[in-house]
């Protein structure tokens, strides 16, 4: 197996691959955080105050491949999870459903191969073979952005970006829902793992996808580039330039609101009763607070005062 062997073994592919692409879809108290103010340079971490809130709350951008070892470099993030009283994460993975969630990754009466021309399907098996180590016959039931997914995931990895492979632990996102269980905070999912699959493999045709995986592999060194641009974006706290780099590929593929705004404003219904609530602890993906329609803005919208914090 090459570079895709940490991530799935052979035995446990199909498993492997949904649980990837589950995570990887696509960033104190009050005087603590005077300290650590920041200028207001759009970054990762911020307080979230004012409106009536007795509590400070704070919004942390993840990226989704990066592990909980990587909290060594982040004492601030670290420090607002352990005073925060709850927990509020993108989804709950529950290791019971992941067979039924495995199946929605999964074609119906079809097989991906079936679907390609054959110029197409040897290109593509030969990418595969190249990446993952295995060719398109042993993949043939997964839905396109299944292996749209999983290719952007291991092409950012073959890179060895320090940030990826000097350090250890859960992702991020995991790390953050088990902290707060095993620390008796109230935990908050904005949406069950159904539900972020249902948008990830059912917001777009088949047809769609197979368009869209056409573009990435036509396109795949540009693929690699912009994965690497984000890793270097994330790692610089610089959500300006993942917004920017954001812009650019959805103006290739097409419009993606329903991966980001249109779950943004879903979560915009809820989240404030939750800071009303009690202090919390946000941490979803770095898109999710960037941009006009992103958590940070829409936060300001509604009064709250949204201050950049160090890192």
């Amino acid at each position: 197996m090459k570079a895709a062997k940490h991530i799935i073994h052979t035995r446990t592919l199909k498993a492997g691959i949904s649980i990837a692409v589950i995570l990887f879809m696509g960033m104190l108290l009050p005087a603590i955080c005077s300290a650590q103010q920041v200028k207001s340079k759009p970054g990762l971490f911020y307080a979230v105050t004012g409106n009536g809130l007795k509590d400070t709350s704070y919004l942390f951008g993840t990226f989704h491949l990066v592990k909980s070892g990587y909290m060594s470099q982040l004492p601030h993030v670290q420090q607002a999870l352990q005073k925060s009283k709850g927990v509020v994460v993108e989804t709950l993975i529950d290791s019971a459903k992941l067979p039924q969630l495995q199946a929605m990754s999964f074609l119906k009466d079809k097989t991906l191969s079936s679907m390609l021309d054959k110029p197409f399907s040897d290109s593509l098996d030969a990418e595969l073979k190249n990446t993952l180590g295995m060719g398109l016959a042993q993949l043939d039931k997964f839905k396109p952005i299944s292996i749209t997914v999983t290719l952007s995931m291991i092409y950012i990895q073959q890179n060895k970006p320090p940030v990826l492979n000097n350090y250890d632990g859960a992702p991020l996102d995991i790390y953050f829902a088990d902290y707060g269980k095993q620390h008796a905070k109230m935990v908050t999912p904005f949406e069950t793992a159904e539900e972020q699959m249902d948008i990830l493999f059912n917001k777009t045709s088949d047809a769609e996808q197979i368009i869209d995986l056409k573009r990435f592999i036509r396109h795949k060194d540009e693929m690699r580039t912009l994965g690497n641009e984000e890793v270097d974006a994330w790692v610089g706290n610089d959500l300006d330039k993942l917004q920017y780099l954001y812009d650019n590929y959805s103006d290739a593929v097409g419009n993606l609101d329903y991966l980001l705004k249109n779950r943004n404003l879903k979560w915009m219904t809820v989240l404030p009763a939750l800071l009303q609530k009690q202090g919390q602890f946000v941490g979803v993906g770095a898109l999710h607070l960037s941009g006009p329609d992103g958590l940070v803005e829409q936060l300001r919208k509604k009064g709250y005062t949204v201050t950049p914090l160090k890192l």
